[in-house]
Order: C-alpha cells, then structure tokens, then sequence
C-alpha cells in the first residue's frame, strides 16, 4: 500500500478535516509503512500495529503540540511521530543519526516527555497539568499507558497524588493484554477480565448501537456521552471491579471501548476534555493488528531484527547469545537444586527464561514491570533459604538502586542479580545502553561484580554464584552473540584475575573486563605485540594483589571496559596505582560520563566510544 493520503496531508493540522473514511484510509497506509520500515530496521513491531487507530483518534481530537499528548516508555510512538511531521524521515527510525525509536524531546515539540522506561507517564502528565494549573493555562494533557505499565509502583504512587490537579487531565488505558510478556498481578487480572465476561460482551454490542447514534465527528458529543456514561457506570461498576479502583481515587472511569474505532474514541476524548475531573478511558487493542504473523505471536514480534514483511519470517542469528547460555545453565543448576527461584520483571523471554518457565513453573516468579519489588522479593527469599536470582537489563535495575543497597546488601543476602544487556545495547540507544552498572554497584559494600569474557566463563561464573552465601553477586553480561574465538581457560576462584597473555618483560599491561576482553585478546595476537592482557573478572573485590603482580614492571597500563569509565575499572586501577606508589601511565578507554551515548547499531556506537582496534592499538 502506498501513502497517497499521507503525502498530501499537512499533519497533524489536516487531520481534523478528514471524513471518517479518509481517517481510516490513512490508518491503513501507516499500518504499512511501520511494518515496511520496522523489517528493514527492526524495532518495536506489534505494539505499534495495535495502536494506529487510537493514535490517529488522539491527534485528531487534540491539538498537538499545545494539547500535551505524553506516551509511556515511548516505543509504541511511532503512528504519533508519522502524524507530527517526521514522516519523511521516518525510514531512518533506530538508525545512527535518525529519528529514535522512543519519544525524545530534542526531536519534536510532540514529544513532550522523553521515555525508554515504563510508568512514567503518569507522574510526568500530572507535573506538566499541576503546572498549567498554576499558570492559569486551559490546555488538555493526555497520558497514553499499558495495562502492565499502570500496574507498576511509580504509577500508583502517581493517580495518588492525582487530585492535586484538575481537568482536563486524560488517561487512555492501552489495554492489550501484554507488556512484553503476559502481565501479571491482581489488577491485570481484573483489567482482562472485562475483556472476557459475559455481562461485558452484551453490554457492549447495546453500547455500540447506542454510540453509533452519536452525531457525526466535529460536532458536540458531551452530551451524548455524558448519557452514555450515566447508564452504564452502574453495571460496569458492579461488575468490573476495575472501574471501583480507578473511581475511588477521584477519576471518571469510561469504557471499554475497542481501539480502532476512531470516532467512539475521538467522542470519548471530547467529552473528558470536558469533564472537571481526570478521565480514564479504557481502550481494548490487539498487539500485531494488521499483521497476522504479530497477531499470532505478540512476543516476539514486540521487538525484533528485520524480518520479511510478507511472510513476517524473522532473520535469526546462529551464534550463540549470552542470554540463552544464562538460560540454559539457569535450568542445569535448577534441576540439581530445588532451592533455585528465578524472578523477572515482564522480561521472560528477553531474559531467556522460557524455557526454566516451562520448566519451573512455581518456580519462576514474574512480578510485572516492578523492579523494585523484584529485588526486595528477592531479599524475601534469600531470608529463607532460597537462591533467587533476578534477571533483569541493565539499564532497568537502576529502577531499584535503594533496594539492591538498603534491602539486600545491607543485610548481606545471597541474591543473584543477572544483568542482561550490559553495555552498549544499539538501535534502543541511551534510555536502555546498560553502561552505568559496574560504576553504581561497585561503590556497594558486601557486593561482587563479575562479568565473563566468553560461554566457559558465563558458566562458571553462575556456577561460582550458586556457592557464594556471603552476600549478593552481580553477573553482567551484553546483549548478543558470544565470542567466536578460543582464548585460554583458567580455573575460576573468588576475586582474582587471570593472565591471558604474558609478554616478555612486556613495558605494556592492558587490563580488560568481560565483552572487551575478547577485542584486547584479537589485537595483541594479530599484532604480535609484546603486551600482557590481564582479564579482570571481578572488578569487586579487584584481585588488587594479583593486578599488582601482573603488571609488575610494566611502564604502561591500558583499561578497556564497555561502561562508564569513570567510577568503573578505569577508576579502580587509577585508585589501585596510586595505593600501590606503582609508577606506571595510566589510559582509560571507556565510555565518557560527559554526555549519553546516542542510538544507532553497536559497531557504530562502538567507534564514537573509542572502543575499536584501532584506538587500542593507538595507546598501547
């Protein structure tokens, strides 16, 4: 399908002069293009695909920008970006200088509030209302937010301070039954269930026919919806406990209704844009709608590499990822040791799970996008007995700093913490590169850190945190494929590095940890250069005895580690020379703390970082 319409439009002025059919034929054209884009750049497919409709019922309603139109974590922005002026450059999504793949402030004046990490819609919304509310300003502000997401603590702690606002203030339930896994808890298992009872499905078909009689778009709805609402808020409130929820805390609960019907939705918006109180409207939407392949399989076509986008057949790797030798060896361990829990914060099959799940069933614990309560559940267990082990990005246990030090470290339980896409993580660029891990964990007393250099190493490493009951370990890993090359083996034993290389009274040590490793090994081999290389392991406790050693007369020292380099190794082995009065140069390469990396495919980001053959060889 082409974009006949779309290319004629000035969006997203002209929307609200569009015939109801017209409306429809441009939800259709972007449909296409999200799936045409998204298969040469991969990205956030199905959650996008189910919110066209809504997306072009929003902007049609509103007046963006000065009507304040706010997305929770932002993947599922890309109907919004098509519509505010970036479809021209909308082929270049997720691409090294193009337009990102989440809402970005700096991008357009649409984006209102930039995100990357679920429920932070809400409390933004209820900023940016509070202040127009001081400001005397009259303009709507509308927070579009998942099922799972509104699940979340930092949502509720927000809709409880939502009567220090007034209206007009919206809240659009994106409910799809998904996060990226099933969601989960008790107040996702009221939300679906409207989905399901029968009560609801009569009700629905009489509500139809009743909103099919409304006038026309463009014209005053307040009324029509506001008869609507009186004669169905009594039914829905005593069968669905969901409304009871939302109404308690002083918001007008409205719907279901299904989120590719754009004038039920556009007729909704209108009458909450007038009501004195916040407004939640409940929207029921399909991940994948459009694309069957998406439809069929919401997981994994949430976010995804190219794929073929007539037959949605997917381009897999066939190496090896860090993420399912974590998963297999998980599911090993388990079966020899029925104390064994694993935890997820939404992210089971990202996390490499699945498989435990099918597995474990009682014992896989998913607690929704929470991550907080992931950690301190996780002290729970530890308490007893259990070795749990929560897996959960990088980027997203900086969600539960205070938990990790004050609920767990503190008290120096034996809870394994997985941290997934360490490092550089590509296309989904600042918001989710899990660069600041080793230095925020590092300053924690009673914490280990380690990070494997290679499968063998992964392995032991987990082997080795199932027998530490001193306190709590981290284990960072990147995203992607494991190294292909064969780099020496040595035993693995609690905090000491290992010499991979030993140089001939070598001038040079380059110290390395976990993903870099591999690059410093390659170097030095090729270059057949005369340098020691050092695999750190564990940068706490830094084997501080046996770096001394192996840097012995060394006049140079090299650190190389994908993160910030400030606080992480770079920092430790500066901290280490001078304690030590050992007189060799220092260089760091690492990522700088002076700006945040931007998105674009790894070897890219890679090179902006000075993280290359090239630059290594340069300071050696």
């Amino acid at each position: 399908m082409g974009v006949e319409l779309l290319n004629k439009l000035n969006l997203p002025q002209d929307l609200k002069r569009l015939t109801q059919s017209e409306l429809y034929q441009l939800a259709r054209e972007i449909r296409a293009q999200i799936i045409d884009v998204t298969s040469k750049n991969g990205g956030h497919l199905a959650s996008n695909l189910g919110i066209v409709e809504l997306t072009v019922a929003l902007h049609t309603a509103l007046q963006s920008p000065v009507d304040k139109i706010i997305w929770d974590v932002g993947h599922q922005s890309y109907t919004h970006k098509i519509l505010t002026g970036r479809l021209k450059d909308f082929p270049t999504i997720r691409q090294y200088g193009g337009l990102s793949g989440f809402t970005k402030r700096e991008e357009s004046p649409h984006d209102i509030f930039g995100a990357g990490h679920a429920a932070t819609s809400l409390s933004a919304a209820i900023g940016i209302a509070k202040a127009r509310d001081l400001k005397g300003e009259k303009f709507a502000v509308l927070t579009v937010i998942g099922d799972s997401s509104i699940s979340s603590g930092e949502a509720f702690e927000a809709i409880n301070n939502i009567k220090t606002i007034k209206g007009p203030f919206i809240i659009v339930l994106n409910d799809n039954e998904m996060s990226i896994s099933k969601p989960v808890g008790v107040l996702s298992d009221h939300i679906t269930s409207l989905r399901y009872n029968q009560v609801y499905r009569k009700f629905k078909k009489k509500a139809e026919k009743l909103i099919l009689k409304l006038p026309e778009i463009g014209k005053p709805l307040t009324v029509s919806i506001d008869k609507l609402l009186r004669r169905t808020k009594h039914l829905l409130i005593n069968y669905f406990k969901i409304g009871v929820i939302y109404e308690e805390f002083g918001i007008r609960y409205l719907g279901p209704i299904e989120a590719d019907n754009i004038p039920h939705i556009i007729g909704a918006i209108r009458y909450a844009q007038k009501a004195p109180e916040p407004v939640m409207i409940h929207v029921l939407s399909k991940k994948g709608q459009g694309f069957r392949p998406a439809e069929e399989d919401p997981t994994t076509y949430h976010g995804l590499g190219k794929f073929n986008p007539q037959t949605g057949e997917i381009k897999v790797s066939q190496t090896k990822s860090y993420t399912e030798v974590f998963g297999q060896t998980l599911v090993k361990e388990a079966q020899v040791n029925p104390k064994i829990v694993a935890i997820t914060a939404a992210m089971t099959d990202g996390t490499g799970l699945c498989e435990f799940q099918k597995q474990f069933p009682d014992r896989l614990v998913d607690v929704g996008i929470s991550e907080e309560h992931a950690v301190t559940f996780a002290g729970g267990l530890a308490v007893e007995g259990f070795v749990p082990v929560v897996a959960i990005y990088s980027t997203f246990m900086q969600r539960a700093y205070d938990q990790i030090i004050h609920d767990i470290a503190l008290q120096k339980l034996p809870v394994i913490f997985a941290l997934d896409r360490a490092g550089l993580v590509g296309e989904d660029g600042p918001t989710h590169h899990g660069v600041f891990d080793l230095v925020f964990l590092r300053s924690i007393p009673n914490m280990l850190i380690m990070a494997p250099k290679d499968v063998r190493e992964m392995e032991q490493m987990l082997a080795l945190a199932f027998q530490h009951k001193a306190g709590p370990i981290a284990l960072r890993y990147p995203r992607g494929a494991v190294p292909q090359n064969s780099m020496p083996e040595s035993p693995l034993l609690l905090g000491e590095a290992e010499l991979l290389i030993s140089g001939k009274n070598a001038k040079t040590t380059v110290i390395a940890i976990g993903s870099m490793v591999s690059l410093a090994y390659d170097v030095i081999l090729e270059s057949k250069l005369n340098v020691n290389l050092v695999n750190c392991r564990f940068l706490k406790p830094l084997d501080k005895a046996g770096l001394k050693k192996m840097i012995g007369t060394s006049q140079k020292v090299v650190t190389l580690e994908e993160g910030i380099k400030q606080g992480g190794l770079y920092s430790a082995v500066a901290e280490l020379l001078l304690e030590e009065k050992i007189s060799a140069t220092l260089t760091g390469l690492g990522i700088e703390d002076t700006q945040f990396v931007t998105h674009g495919a790894r070897d890219r980001l890679l090179i902006d970082c000075g993280l290359t053959k090239e630059n290594l060889l340069a300071s050696l």
